[in-house]
């Protein structure tokens, strides 16, 4: 198979090449996330030009800025909103915005299927946990043609604080899937590296970082 040499893609290959089971987490992971959140944040910002009347210069450079520094911290959009002397309750507009954001530039995003599909092919089954709202999660994935890749796709809804990675709440959610087995977690960033050792699970780290930022 010809499958892209990402960065740090054959230590994957070979951190996973003896496991039966392997969960994965999306964004970062499979794909790069600014495929979504730049033009998504861009949209919001579009939203607060046309309600507002005014240019709001910098503003979505403050807010690529902003998530990608410290995207576990609460409050997107509220601090920024402060800083540009907008009602603060226009927030909620702002996350409605974001999570309902289309994204069909997902639809020709570099990710990793290629090297999923090797992995099935060879044996080994495949699981999903995602923090995130379900439907915006569910919606990515479609989009990146990676669905029916899963056995099981577990999603944590921040909405529900004691679901999010890294409790073990999803780790339960696949004892039936993962049985006896071990299985490894790859994901991207300490949150992930906290979510398998949760239940002593191998972590493997990998970030995907898409060579469309590289210029």
């Amino acid at each position: 198979m010809n499958r892209r040499k990402w960065p740090g893609s054959e230590q994957l290959v070979l951190a996973l090449s003896g496991a039966a089971r392997a969960v994965f987490d999306l964004d970062g992971t499979l794909y790069d996330t600014r495929d979504f959140e730049r033009p998504a944040l861009a949209a919001v910002v579009r939203l607060l030009q046309e309600r507002s009347g005014r240019e709001l210069s910098g503003l979505r450079d403050a807010l690529w800025a902003r998530r990608e520094s410290d995207r576990h911290r609460p409050g997107l959009f509220d601090e920024l909103l402060m800083q540009y002397q907008l009602p603060k309750e226009w927030g909620a507009d702002c996350a409605r915005e974001f999570h309902g954001y289309a994204a069909p530039e997902l639809t020709s995003s570099e990710s990793l299927r290629s090297l999923l599909v090797e992995l099935r092919e060879r044996g080994c089954r495949l699981a999903l946990v995602s923090n995130g709202r379900p439907e915006l999660q569910q919606r990515k994935l479609e989009l990146l043609g990676l669905t029916s890749l899963f056995d099981r796709c577990i999603f944590c809804d921040p909405r529900r604080p004691q679901e999010l990675k890294p409790s073990p709440w999803a780790w339960r959610q696949l004892d039936d899937w993962r049985g006896d087995t071990a299985a490894a977690y790859v994901g991207d960033d300490p949150v992930d590296a906290e979510f398998a050792q949760a239940v002593g699970a191998p972590f493997v780290p990998f970030c995907f970082r898409s060579t469309s930022y590289d210029h």
